[in-house]
């Protein structure tokens, strides 16, 4: 994989630059050129779709008002914190709700609200 390759070798400032302003218009496109408008549940299905992919392991935990996506890798802190990053700034655009994220060296932690 490329980006965490690349991730590994930059700042935290540059990595949230990276997602925030480059990566984030290529999503944005992509996801605009797929369907006008998404629920939580296409978010989370697009963002299940990309982790099979690139074959990431993860879970989802369905609550009343919460879907909790865990996400295990071995990319380290830096990746983590750009896929956070992505995923918040996506989310808000897309859905305008806020993404409530944790994350570790190995784990991330998304937590989407449903309501």
């Amino acid at each position: 994989m490329l980006v965490p390759n690349i991730t590994q070798k930059l700042t935290d400032k540059e990595i949230i630059y990276l997602a925030e302003v480059i990566e984030k218009d290529t999503f944005s496109d992509i996801l605009n050129f797929m369907k006008g408008e998404y629920t939580v549940e296409d978010f989370i299905e697009i963002l299940r779709t990309w982790l099979n992919v690139a074959w990431m392991q993860h879970h989802i935990e369905k609550n009343e008002d919460t879907v909790i996506f865990k996400i295990q890798h071995d990319l380290g802190k830096s990746w983590s914190l750009y896929v956070k990053t992505l995923a918040t700034e996506l989310f808000y655009d897309i859905l305008g709700k806020k993404l409530e994220v944790i994350i570790t060296k190995t784990t991330l932690k998304l937590v989407f609200p449903t309501k």
